[in-house]
């Protein structure tokens, strides 16, 4: 297993989201599971941000980070969501499972601004909560959303009745490996194999997730 970035410290993770949650608030936005009545529409979101093949996301570029209450010292700048490229070889639109959950993030006018699609899967130390899809539609991008959609992870497992001590992982392109890193998990090299496995349908989260076959890196954390 080689590791491309370490996990950071929670206290400093925590901080970031926090401040990034109530930025949002502040502005309207609202957060909430995904139900059934939007699945379509978080589908469609998430086809228009990945590109509608699933395509390869451009290198993201930073964005400024909130304002802290008190003002006195600026966090490190937060990478924007990706932009879509020119798809290589890519694997066909993404629609969601029927056991998908996740969450979804709207507007103060109800507008569709994000979108955290998870499965539940049993691995070798208990549940995981495998990141199936994160996306941002386009006009609502470098405000910190993804940021938030994974800090607030956890609360889907509560809400389904499952431990609420669980891994968190998925699998991201590696020009996003940097942002996953300041979200606070361990990232893989690309194309690195992690040291838990899912019962052998590891190939088949992935062949499901929106994510492009060759570009993958996996990242994981534990969540409670």
């Amino acid at each position: 297993m080689a590791i491309l970035y370490p996990g950071l410290h929670n206290d400093a993770v925590k901080k970031r989201h926090v401040r990034w949650a109530q930025t949002l608030v502040d502005a309207g936005f609202s957060f909430d599971l995904l139900v059934d009545e939007g699945r379509e529409e978080t589908a469609a979101l998430i086809r228009e941000a990945t590109g509608a093949a699933g395509s390869r996301p451009a290198e993201p570029t930073e964005s400024a980070e909130p304002p802290a209450p008190t003002g006195p010292t600026p966090e490190p700048a937060e990478p924007t969501e990706p932009t879509p490229a020119e798809p290589p070889s890519a694997p066909t639109g993404f629609a969601l499972e029927p056991q998908d959950t996740g969450l979804v993030v709207r507007d103060s006018s109800g507008a569709l601004a994000g979108a955290l699609v998870l499965t539940a899967v049993s691995y070798d130390n208990g549940t995981a909560l495998f990141v199936r899809a994160l996306a941002t539609a386009p006009a609502f991008r470098s405000r910190g959303i993804a940021t938030v959609l994974l800090g607030l992870a956890p609360q889907v497992l509560g809400q389904a009745g499952l431990p609420t001590r669980a891994l968190l992982t998925g699998a991201a392109p590696e020009a996003l490996a940097g942002f996953v890193h300041r979200a606070g998990f361990v990232v893989l090299e690309n194309g690195d194999e992690p040291p838990f496995t899912f019962g052998g349908i590891e190939d088949e989260l992935l062949a499901s997730s929106a994510t492009i076959p060759g570009d993958r890196c996996w990242f994981f954390k534990e969540v409670a």
